[in-house]
């Protein structure tokens, strides 16, 4: 944990605008207002054009390289993910489902379910993320809530709680309806890795139902990267080839998104590009810091710690203290900043316990844009120790 003091003076220089202080106790300058850029570099992973793709930190969330990642456009059976986790949360393992007419004459992928013949839950899911069964995702839709249209609200629904609003169409990804962004969509897949059940069966190359049918995944990434661990594939004519794809190495997750590939070669070298790029081109840094302020009545000790931080390799993470800082009335957060940046923000605690209160100053692009000419006078004052 870094420290750094800052004495409460007289002078006007003491209240000044905004103090940027870095965890190696150096000063940052009015850069820290601009908006949060890729921690990547823009040229680390050539995108075509057309293409939507995004790398993030699978433990946070945090965006590390982003192209057109916002846009929604048609996903496929990407989408099927949302189908496992609400079958997921309704189907416990060892439920057994009888698939009905509804899996007759279903386009696309099968997994090959006759009405009439049970399946395992487990396998199920399997036929879903391995085979992307579009007869398995109706089948899934229909065991669950009746039908297809009924199951799709429900997709709705799981995907509200993740804050995301949205119009789906199918269980399967076969409409250009089953629409979301590649942020969106590394959201979901988040939440699928945060669900053992779903994240060791999208991990696996193959599966063995209980009736020995042999489900093999079509994720060739599983076995051209290493760490891969998933996630899901697809394809239509609307949606080109897209892939949400994860990887685990020494304990650190990151999952990447392609959408709008040109074929399943490209999805496969932009997703791979992606991965290697954060595990070689980033680190996660901690952020812990602490900031003492002498007054006449004694020091008083400031401390944040927003938790581990993703940042380029070789870059620190940096904490924004505000200035002026009133000891009984303490920030309610810092700015964690990384190359300059904010890269997210750290909850104030006082030493005694006490929590920052709202009536603490922020970090604002239009106070930053004086910081450093008043910070220059602050250190001329012997106000930085």
């Amino acid at each position: 944990m870094s420290r750094t003091t800052v004495r409460r003076g007289r002078g006007a220089a003491a209240v000044a605008a905004v103090l940027a202080i870095a965890l190696s106790g150096s000063v940052l300058g009015p850069a820290a207002a601009r908006a949060a850029p890729d921690v990547l570099p823009s040229d680390a992973v050539p995108v075509p054009p057309g293409v939507s793709v995004l790398l993030v930190e699978g433990a946070s969330g945090q965006h590390l390289l982003a192209r057109d990642a916002e846009r929604r456009r048609p996903v496929a059976s990407t989408i099927k993910l949302v189908t496992a986790l609400v079958a997921a949360e309704a189907l416990p393992s060892g439920t057994r489902i009888v698939p009905g007419p509804e899996v007759r004459d279903v386009g696309g992928a099968s997994a090959g379910l006759r009405p009439g013949v049970a399946w395992e839950a487990d396998d199920l899911l399997a036929a879903l993320l391995l085979r992307s069964g579009n007869d398995a995702a109706v089948a899934i839709a229909t065991a669950v809530a009746g039908s297809e249209d009924a199951f799709v609200a429900r997709m709705e629904e799981r995907l509200r709680g993740l804050g995301i609003e949205a119009d789906l169409a199918t269980a399967s990804g076969l409409d250009v309806g089953d629409a979301l962004s590649a942020a969106e969509l590394a959201v979901v897949g988040r939440a699928l890795l945060a669900e053992p059940r779903l994240a060791g069966t999208a991990a696996r190359r193959e599966v063995v139902t209980a009736d020995g049918l042999v489900l093999e995944n079509r994720n060739r990434l599983l076995t051209r990267l290493d760490g891969a661990t998933g996630l899901k594939t697809g394809f239509t004519s609307a949606a080109g080839w897209t892939l949400v794809a994860s990887a685990e190495r020494a304990g650190r997750v990151l999952l990447a998104v392609v959408l709008g590939a040109g074929d399943d070669e490209e999805r496969l070298r932009l997703a791979a590009a992606l991965l290697e790029a954060g595990f070689d081109g980033s680190e996660r840094a901690p952020t812990a810091t602490a900031l003492t302020v002498r007054t006449g009545r004694g020091d008083v000790v400031l401390r944040a710690d927003a938790g581990p931080v993703t940042v380029a390799a070789g870059e620190r993470p940096r904490a924004a203290w505000p200035v002026p800082i009133d000891p009984d009335v303490p920030p309610a957060s810092v700015a964690i900043l990384a190359a300059d940046v904010e890269a997210g923000r750290a909850d104030v605690v006082v030493a005694d316990g006490r929590r920052g209160g709202a009536g603490g100053a922020g970090l604002g692009s239009a106070a930053a844009s004086g910081a450093y000419a008043a910070l220059r006078a602050a250190g001329a004052a012997g106000l930085l120790g």
